[in-house]
């Protein structure tokens, strides 16, 4: 029997250098992919505080505060009231949706913008009273 001596030079490579691309990319994607879904990912919050604080684009939840007007801009412009009782303006750059005055709560999503101190709503989701909820009642 033959014993072969392997010397310090001769040692392979525990990974080829296939595999070691491999990895890399392996792990370039999957820090890409989390940083994107990171951004996507809104919090949802119920104060205005929170959102502020955040610095990113949240889900942010409340009542209506005042009727909804149009600046000079265009943009559709109201104010927003957390659970707390602290007030926020909402400015839209889209119209205004319907029911808005029915409305028992508001999810505007976007940011808050501390120059211009207001909160740049993306969208505005209203939820009303459902139409169904009176006949319940009238059972």
């Amino acid at each position: 029997m033959i014993r072969r001596t392997v010397l310090p030079h001769q040692r392979r490579l525990p990974v080829t250098p296939v595999q070691a691309a491999g990895i890399i990319l392996i792990v370039a994607a999957a820090l890409l992919s989390y940083g994107g879904l990171r951004d996507s990912f809104r919090p949802y919050t119920e104060r205005i505080d929170e959102a502020i604080e955040s610095g990113r684009s949240v889900q942010l939840v409340g009542f209506l505060s005042s009727a909804g007007t149009y600046d000079a801009q265009g943009r559709f412009t109201f104010v927003l009231e957390d659970e707390t009782g602290r007030r926020v303006t909402i400015v839209s750059h889209e119209p205004k949706p319907s029911h808005f005055e029915l409305a028992t709560s508001i999810v505007v999503i976007g940011r808050y913008d501390a120059n211009q101190q207001f909160f740049l709503a993306d969208q505005v989701l209203v939820k009303c009273p459902s139409k169904y909820h009176e006949q319940d009642i009238a059972r």
